[in-house]
């Protein structure tokens, strides 16, 4: 196989080189790489078809998190105090 046809994952060091040199680095193979990046992202994260319950979960500990921060200088000052009535 030729190191042209490798991915970079299946590179030895000594050949990175040579697969460096057969990368094509113009604008537009550049351009066409990140959208292909971009797509592989949209197919994996944002256009899913059956999502689980993480997003929900998610959802709910970011709610959580950005309330407490909210909150935050309230309730430092309450919880340094003795009595809480």
């Amino acid at each position: 196989m030729a190191v042209a046809e490798l991915q970079l994952r299946d590179v030895k060091l000594g050949q990175l080189p040579k697969w460096l040199a057969s990368c094509n680095f113009s604008p537009g193979s550049i351009f066409k790489a990140m959208q292909r990046g971009r797509n592989r992202y949209h197919a994996k994260y944002v256009n899913v078809v059956k999502p689980g319950v993480a997003p929900v979960g998610q959802f709910i500990a970011v709610f959580i998190l950005v309330s407490y921060i909210w909150r935050y200088k309230g309730e430092k000052s309450h919880r340094l105090s003795k009595y809480h009535w």
